[in-house]
Parts: structure tokens; sequence; C-alpha cells
């Protein structure tokens, strides 16, 4: 595996993780409990849910085809 490669990973990790605990932070200070929330709010936090599993979903895939070397980019 290319050193490269893992720090790239190991940058994108620390990032990635970084940014979700900012948002979920900012994010849950104003969050209502799933009692109180409209229809419409939540269909909509149902298709965010969805949105953000499928992204991680491909993450992982696209991540397994690198460390495989089955796609070289």
């Amino acid at each position: 595996m290319d050193s490269g490669f893992v720090i790239v990973w190991l940058l994108g990790l620390a990032a990635g993780i970084g940014i979700g605990v900012s948002i979920g932070i900012s994010i849950g200070k104003k969050q209502k409990s799933w009692s109180e929330l409209t229809e419409k709010e939540k269909k909509t936090r149902i298709w965010l849910i969805a949105t953000g599993v499928i992204l991680l979903v491909a993450g992982i895939v696209v991540f397994l085809l690198r460390w495989l070397n089955i796609v070289h980019w």
C-alpha cells in the first residue's frame, strides 16, 4: 500500500470526524423531539438520514475499491 494513500486516508478520516462532530453539535442544540415534528419535518429528516447512509456506503465502497487496488486514480 502506498504511504501517500495512508496519509491522505488518515487526513480524510480526521477531517470527516471533525466535520461530523461539529455539525452534530450545532444541529443537536436546536433539535426537536420526534413527537414535536410536523409530517413534513419528519419526511425531511428521514430523507436526510437516508442520503447520509447512501453517501456513507458509497464512501466505503470507493475506499475498498481503492484499498484493494481495483481502481487506480
